[in-house]
């Protein structure tokens, strides 16, 4: 019969098997048999011999996935994001030069590396509009407030990507737009005028009137704490009107 056993001996784990056999005559079973040790393992991972110590248990990986899991994923967040930091302040020299060289060359240095019209305050286009701040950006491109020196008023300038996907659905949205204004002349369905558009050094510019707060300024003016009931029903009023108008069979547009 064969039979294993797992000692330790000298600091090491050690596999042995045993040959378990019993003399001519003598009975299995009957007193101590001879056992001939061959050892058919060498130590394990982590256990030496001599004076050497095993590793220590808290760092044993099955421990460091299961018990201390939250404690690995922190140190791993740490290492990472230390080598992330390392990475971006040797490199912000360079991509600060990358990013000033990219302006250069995006329409004759009119623009910036997402193809916006960089606002200039105090510029002057065409004689007429006279730049005063950047109050809006968003996918298609961004808005300024300008003044117009011809009618005398405020308004505001949104200004179109110059790209050729941003300049065509603009497009789309100026000839919606003249058409809703050319069926609301007497501005009763709240419908936003559109004054004129134009092109200007490649970039698409649509003229607007100049309007009050939008929806999140408003919200942010009351620390996030809304509306009263009254003030949502009105804006819930003016959307339905606008949304019914919209409906009509002289324009059928689905916003």
């Amino acid at each position: 019969e064969e039979a294993s056993l797992l000692c330790v001996q000298a600091g090491g784990v050690f596999s042995q098997r045993f040959v378990m056999s019993s003399a001519p005559g003598h009975p299995v079973g009957a007193g101590p048999p001879t056992a001939q040790p061959m050892t058919v393992g060498a130590a394990s991972s982590g256990a030496t011999v001599g004076a050497q110590s095993y590793r220590d248990p808290g760092e044993a990986p099955l421990r460091k996935l299961t018990v201390d899991l939250i404690k690995t994923y922190k140190h791993i967040n740490e290492v990472y994001y230390a080598k992330k930091r390392k990475r971006s302040q040797s490199s912000a020299a360079e991509a600060d030069g990358a990013r000033r060289t990219d302006r250069r060359l995006h329409n004759e240095g009119y623009d910036d590396e997402n193809f916006d019209y960089i606002i200039k305050p105090g510029e002057r286009w065409f004689d007429r509009y006279e730049v005063d701040s950047l109050i809006g950006k968003g996918s298609f491109g961004q808005v300024a407030k300008a003044f117009d020196h011809s009618e005398g008023e405020y308004v505001a300038i949104k200004i179109i990507k110059n790209k050729k996907p941003f300049y065509n659905q603009a497009l789309v949205e100026v000839k919606l737009l003249e058409l809703m204004n050319k069926y609301d002349s007497e501005c009763k369905y709240y419908i936003v005028r559109l004054k004129r558009h134009f092109m200007f050094r490649s970039h698409l510019c649509l003229v607007f009137e100049l309007l009050s707060y939008n929806l999140y300024d408003l919200l942010r003016n009351t620390n996030f704490r809304g509306v009263s009931l009254n003030l949502t029903r009105k804006f819930a009023q003016q959307l339905a009107t606008a949304l019914l108008f919209l409906s009509t069979p002289e324009l059928q547009v689905i916003h």
